[in-house]
Parts: C-alpha cells; structure tokens; sequence
C-alpha cells in the first residue's frame, strides 16, 4: 500500500465536545448523559471518553437520555456530515431506531467506516435525536455536534509531503528514488542529515484525566517532545490558544531557540481557575512553528483537553426531631436540604437509623440545581428499645428510655460518585399515658308538659275573676244612679 505505511503504528486522538443545537420548541428534552460510562465506553463523556478504533473502524457510543416517555419507547438517531474534500469518513446512512433500556438510557451505538488515507485536522459528526412523546402527535427534535480530531493521518497536503522529500533527496544528492511505503517516519539517507518532517508531540502532561476544580490554582506540569533521533529544531514558537476565559494561563506562547533530538520543551506553568467555571471539558490548541537545520519551514497543532468540575457544596440543615415521643406514636423528622455550590447534585436521598426509630422508608428529592434548597419531613414511627430492626423483641432489654439515631443525606455528583453526610438526633421513648375518660351522668329529663296545663288554667280563672270583678262594679254604679 503505497504512502500508507505512514499510518501504520499510530493512535486515534479524538475531541469530543458537544454542542447542542435546539429546534425552538425542544427545550432540551433529549440530552446526552455525559456523567455515566456505558457498555463499550472507555470512559463517561465528562471523563473523556474516546471511542474504540480497530482497524480503520471508529464504534461510537452515546448515550442519549429524555425527559419524557417516547412512544413505543424509542428514538432515532442519525449523522449528517459535513462533505470535506479530505474528510476522514466514508459518508454512509447511519440512522438508527434505538429503544429504551431499563435504566432508562436509548445507547446509540455504531460502526463509522475511516479512510485509510485520511488527512490530520478537526472534523465535526453533527448527530440528530428525535421521537414523540407519549401523548403527543408532533415529534421533538434535537441535534448534537461532535468535533472529531485525527492526528495519525497524513497533512494537510494531502501526501505531497512524501513526494516531495523523495524528489529532494534525488535531486540534491542523487538518491535512487523508492516506494513511499518504504520511507520511515523520519528517513536519514545513508550518510547523510536530510530528514522528512520531525515530528512534535505533547510529552508529559501532569493534567491528563484529573479534574480542575473551580476556584483552585493548580501546577501543569506539560512539555512537547521533538521526536526525532536525527534532526535538531531552531526557531520554534509555540502559541496556546482557547476559547475558554475561565482558566487563566501565566503564559500563552514561548520561543525555543534551539530543541535537540528528543528533547523535550518545558511548557509548564500554574493555572488559575475562576469559581464560577462550568463543568466541562476545555481544549486547548498549541500551534508549533518550527524550522530544522537546513532551514526548511514547517508548522504543526496539538490539541489537549483540560477537565473543570465543580465542588459539590450541598448540606442538610433545620433538622428538627421532638425531644420526648410515646411509643405507638408518629412523630415527624423536618429538615431542610440546601445546594450552595454551582453544580447540580443527582439523586439526592435522606434515611434515618436508630434503635426503637422506624422511619417510613427513605426519602427520594431527586436532583436539585445549584443555588436551590427543598424542605422535606419523613415520618418516624416510636417502637421500643427491645426492638431489632425488623420490629422483633429482644428479651432482656430496657423498652423504654433514651435513644439516638442517625440521619443519612446522600447525593451523587456528575461523574456518578456518591457523596455522603451523617447528623445525629437524640430522643426519649416514653411509656404510653394512659388516660382515664370520666364521664358525668346526665340528669335525665322529665316531662313539664302537666305544668303548661296548671298555668293554663290559673290564667283563666284569673281572668274570670276579673270579668265578675268588673260586671259587679258595673252593676253597683246603675243601682246607685236609679236611687
């Protein structure tokens, strides 16, 4: 295979960063989960994950995750590529419908064919996830970019490089022209210091795969190697560019006058980074421009990726538990759970142990946003100290008196890591009271209805009484006046 060979013997280094690009009305209702590692991942995507290559073929794992259940639980998932003139990918129909596992992630996983002549440089997989929401006719839509950096190929003039050296070595020093496949990596011809291209690689680099906390300042240590055991390079700059304004770099380009045979350039520094950082994955391009002994010109870019995460800060707090409690009662455990950091923390639960305590289960809050609090009360049920954990009497233990229990605040963080934190709450089991209901006899009702009928007719004698009275005073009056 000729101007192959140069291929042969070197890794695949990619750059995955995702980009989303939202429709409108998606609202972020699909996402990929960047925290946890899946079955054929090296590594989560916030930990770098790089996809497995084996003989020119790239198996891409992502994992995708939504906010609401998809009709027959399942999405499609598909590439577009972006037609380059030395893209590194034979451009095929990668669409897929992926179903729903039972942790509830849709693994989109396949087999992207690579050229074997592909040329070094950055190339973007533009991947688009869509389906319909159970009760839901219109189909949501959500697309991803991911940058693709391939350092193994040939340059950027796309094999020039080799037929150029070998029409230079023939034409300075007469050599027999051979086969490209025959050429190493860094030719000496017999005798003689002509070289092809030395290379330049990153070296050490102290940051590979440890996390950068936010607001820390931490040393790097880092250096690009020439490796090349026959050619000396002169005049080399190297200038570190990014995106990223969190990260402050004491220096961000350096000039070596003179870099001998695999030796090493000390690019070391101490990095600063800003509190307020995100949690993500930073590249960084170092752009090289070097020249060998004979003065020909060359350039080259590494690319590294630097990982930020954030400080988990959350805490329970205003826990409250009566001082004193009855056994056979409820009480209720209040507490309150606060996020102070800027990181989202996963999953966040709180249980309680303790002898005699029998709480109602554990409860789940779920993830909480940095910045945010929940407040939250678990019921607690009052046994007695003679009691195991599955309810069982003890024989020859004290029911009743003091006891302490132990309240448990877990969460976990991006990467999936779970982080604990214990408080203690201090009680009294009492004996039940028992209370004594007296009950006062009611005097029992008689009947008055005689009594209305005694009034009734003292009434009326009175006032007949009265109407004589007066029919006799009337009388009287008449016989007077007559006489």
């Amino acid at each position: 295979m000729k101007g192959r060979s140069y291929l042969c013997g070197f890794a695949l280094a990619l750059l995955l960063f995702i980009c989303c690009f939202m429709d409108v009305h998606a609202e972020n209702r699909i996402s990929i989960d960047a925290s946890h590692k899946y079955r054929g991942m090296n590594a989560s995507f916030a930990k770098g994950y790089e996809p497995a290559v084996e003989k020119d073929t790239m198996l891409l794992v992502v994992p995708f995750l939504t906010e609401e259940n998809m009709q027959k639980n399942q999405i499609r998932v598909g590439i577009d590529f972006e037609k380059q003139e030395n893209g590194p990918f034979y451009y095929k129909n990668y669409q897929k419908q992926v179903k729903r596992q039972e942790n509830g992630v849709y693994l989109y996983q396949c087999k992207l064919k690579l050229k074997k002549d592909r040329v070094n440089g950055q190339y973007p997989l533009h991947l688009w996830a869509e389906g319909k929401p159970k009760q839901q006719d219109e189909a949501i839509r959500q697309k991803f970019t991911i940058y693709v950096e391939i350092i193994d190929g040939i340059s950027q003039a796309s094999g020039k490089e080799v037929k150029d050296v070998i029409q230079n070595l023939k034409e300075e020093d007469n050599v027999m022209e051979e086969p490209a496949a025959s050429l190493p990596e860094e030719n000496v011809s017999q005798g003689d210091e002509k070289t092809s291209q030395p290379r330049l690689l990153v070296g050490k680099n102290s940051l590979q795969g440890k996390p950068l906390e936010a607001g820390s300042s931490q040393l790097w240590n880092f250096t690009i190697q020439n490796c090349s055991s026959y050619v000396s390079l002169e005049n080399v700059k190297v200038t570190l560019l990014t995106d990223n304004r969190d990260i402050i770099f004491e220096k961000t380009a350096w000039y070596f006058e003179k870099v001998s045979k695999k030796a090493e350039m000390d690019l070391s520094q101490n990095l600063n980074i800003a509190k307020k950082s995100a949690a993500e994955i930073v590249p960084l391009q170092f752009q090289i421009e070097y020249e060998d002994s004979r003065g020909n010109s060359y350039s080259s870019e590494e690319t590294v990726n630097l990982w930020v995460s954030q400080p988990q800060q959350a805490e329970l707090s205003g826990l409250t538990f009566p001082e004193n409690i009855y056994a056979d009662d409820t009480v209720m455990m209040a507490f309150q759970i606060q996020n102070t950091g800027l990181a989202t923390i996963y999953n966040a639960k709180v249980r309680l142990q303790g002898q005699g305590l029998f709480p109602r289960g554990e409860l789940f809050l779920g993830n909480l946003e940095g910045g945010t609090s929940q407040p939250g009360e678990l019921q607690v049920f009052a046994g007695t100290l003679d009691m195991d954990n599955q309810g069982n009497i003890i024989e020859g233990k004290d029911k009743y008196g003091d006891t302490e229990g132990t309240v448990t605040f877990s969460y976990e963080d991006e990467q999936g890591q779970v982080i604990e934190q214990t408080m203690e709450i201090h009680t009294s089991i009492k004996e039940p009271e028992i209370v004594e209901l007296k009950v006062e006899k009611e005097a029992p009702e008689t009947n008055q209805w005689w009594i209305t009928i005694v009034a009734g007719i003292i009434l009326m004698l009175v006032l007949v009484i009265i109407c004589l009275y007066l029919r006799m005073k009337f009388y009287q009056r008449m016989r007077q006046s007559n006489t």
